[in-house]
C-alpha cells in the first residue's frame, strides 16, 4: 500500500473521531505508520498538532422556522420563480430567433419582380430585394438581442 493510500485510509478510519475533536494529533509509530488521534498514542512520536474550529451548532428540528429563515425561504422561492421565468424567456427568444433565421434563409431567393434586366442572359437585383434583405436581417438581429437579454437576466439571477 502506498503512503498516500495509507494516509487516506487512516484519515477515513479516524474521521468520526476527528469530527468530535477540537485538537487532533498526528503521530508516527515505530513501524512508520501515521496515526491521527485526539488523545496521546503510546510508543509513537508526535509530529504535529492541529487545532480544529468548533463545529457549528446543529439546528434543532423542533424549533420550527425562525422569522429570518422564513424570509430567506420566501426569497429563495421568489428567486426560483424568477429563474423559471427567465428560462421561459430564453426558450421563447430561442424559438423566435430560430423562426427569424428560417425566414431569412427562405428570403434569399429573389421574389418575382425583384430582378431587373435580362441583357446578355444576366440580370441584376432590384433595390427592393436589398431592402427586404435588410428588414429580415434586422428581425434576426432583434431576435438575437432578445435572446442575449434573456440570457443576461438569467445569469444575473443565478449570481
Amino acid at each position: 500500500m502506498t503512503t498516500i493510500k495509507g494516509i487516506v485510509a487512516v484519515l477515513l478510519a479516524v474521521s468520526p473521531v476527528l469530527a468530535a475533536a477540537e485538537i487532533v494529533y498526528k503521530y508516527q509509530r515505530p513501524d512508520g505508520t501515521l496515526v491521527y488521534s485526539d488523545s496521546p498514542v503510546k510508543n509513537a512520536k508526535l509530529i504535529a498538532r492541529f487545532d480544529l474550529p468548533p463545529a457549528p451548532p446543529a439546528a434543532d428540528p423542533g424549533q420550527g422556522d425562525s422569522p429570518q429563515r422564513s424570509a430567506s425561504k420566501a426569497d429563495e422561492e421568489r428567486r426560483a420563480l424568477a429563474l423559471d421565468e427567465a428560462y421561459s424567456q430564453i426558450e421563447a427568444a430561442g424559438q423566435a430567433l430560430k423562426k427569424a433565421e428560417e425566414r431569412q434563409q427562405q428570403a434569399v431567393e429573389p421574389l418575382p419582380g425583384e430582378r431587373l434586366g435580362n441583357a446578355g442572359g444576366h440580370s441584376r437585383l432590384a433595390p427592393g430585394y436589398f431592402a427586404r434583405q435588410r428588414a429580415i436581417a434586422a428581425e434576426v438581429d432583434a431576435a438575437r438581442a432578445d435572446l442575449d437579454q434573456a440570457y443576461r437576466l438569467r445569469n444575473d439571477l443565478r449570481e
